[in-house]
């Protein structure tokens, strides 16, 4: 209780003032978002280019939380840009409004899910577990392998054994899944995470009917996907969520795959940029463009290989290459991990290897249909807040 207790005073302790969540506007700039609050747009002009890049990957719907004070005055504001960091906003003792990009205090637990199929699958794991990305991923897994829409028995069960990221308690970021399991008329369906990022099911077979190739022919990476980096000069986090592909003005960028431009136009920090949701629930970004093919505009359908633009160097960009971004559930992804692959089924140590990873789950799957454990929500911490307002570097609880 005193533990308790001691949260639910820590915004008053440290600030003194009212931790107000809030969520980020779609499509809204970072700019513009500065000017709505009514804060200086130094906070934004007064960053060195890699930061003003960062500003444009704020997920859509990020949750966010501003402090102020007792006169409705702005003391920080926390942003997240991905699951490891996040963009400060503070107001230094000489009343100037600053910007840094600080880690995201988070807790990690793996977790046994078992719950009996009530409804649809996707209905019950939110239920469960407040995660509409695990209940997404879990559909996603088995798209194709098992039909839900058939007759589901009072018996019928999953169970899925996964890491989630918990943020103020609750969950943040995408969940890695290591297995699943669904029971279906007595029948067992089971998929698993494998070292190579993608899942299989029991025989080893390769279930994705939706694959994404790269977007350029004749790629050449000049700068990799990072979520958290530690400058050694600069003394400070980096990010860079995504790839880039160095290239010659004009080269043809191609669509990844199949899908629908939910957004075409200039950004301040990607220039020329484009988005296209897949139907999948991946959205891919495609920045720096030099222009975009005629006839390509937000809700225009485009297959895959198919030229949407070239290559260019506008917005914040050093050279001609294009910025290459995947979201998944509005979290950047490393769009390599998503990347075509062929599969020809394991052998030697890697088959031994995936038999390992199978067999473990398939002793966990058999426990939790035998002990029906019942998962303990983990208590949601409201408004506290952990980011301490004299030294600004984070808290944890």
């Amino acid at each position: 209780m005193g533990r308790l207790f001691a949260l639910l005073l820590l915004p008053i302790l440290l600030f003194g003032g009212t931790v107000i969540p809030f969520k980020w506007n779609n499509g809204e700039s970072f700019l513009t978002f500065l000017e709505r609050k009514k804060l200086p747009l130094s906070v934004y002009y007064n960053l060195d280019k890699e930061d003003q890049k960062l500003t444009e990957d704020i997920p859509y719907s990020a949750n966010c939380q501003m402090v102020v004070n007792s006169k409705k005055i702005i003391q920080q504001i926390l942003i997240p840009v991905n699951d490891e960091l996040q963009l400060q906003i503070y107001l230094t003792p000489k009343k100037r409004y600053e910007l840094q990009v600080v880690p995201i205090v988070s807790e990690e637990h793996t977790e046994t899910l078992f719950i009996p199929i009530k409804t649809i699958p996707y209905d019950d794991i939110l239920k469960a577990t407040g995660s509409r990305n695990l209940a997404a991923e879990f559909v996603k897994m088995f798209k194709g392998k098992v039909d839900f829409r058939r007759g589901i028995r009072p018996d019928d069960t999953i169970v899925m054994v996964y890491t989630q990221k918990y943020r103020l308690g609750k969950p943040f970021s995408m969940p890695e899944v290591h297995g699943a399991m669904v029971e279906l008329n007595g029948k067992r369906h089971s998929m698993y995470l494998h070292t190579d990022g993608r899942y299989y099911d029991e025989k080893g077979a390769q279930f994705e009917k939706f694959i994404f190739k790269i977007p350029i022919r004749n790629p050449r990476i000049t700068s990799r996907f990072t979520k958290r980096r530690w400058h050694p000069v600069l003394h400070r986090y980096r990010a860079h969520v995504g790839v880039d592909f160095g290239a010659r003005p004009g080269t043809p960028i191609l669509a990844t795959g199949d899908g629908r431009v939910t957004f075409a136009g200039y950004s301040r920090g990607y220039g020329n940029t484009l988005k296209i949701k897949h139907s999948n629930g991946f959205i891919s970004l495609y920045a720096h463009q030099k222009s975009f093919r005629s006839g390509i505009r937000s809700g225009t359908k485009v297959k895959q290989g198919e030229v949407i633009g070239y290559v260019g160097s506008t917005g914040l960009s050093s050279g001609p290459h294009l910025h290459f971004g995947m979201y998944i559930g509005g979290t950047p992804i490393d769009p390599l991990t998503v990347m075509k692959k062929k599969t020809e089924g394991f052998t030697g140590k890697e088959r031994k290897a995936f038999l390992a990873i199978r067999d473990k789950m398939d002793r966990i799957f058999t426990s939790a249909l035998k002990t029906k454990p019942v998962r303990k929500p983990y208590f949601d911490f409201h408004n506290t807040y952990y980011v301490d307002i004299d030294t600004f570097k984070p808290k944890p609880f």
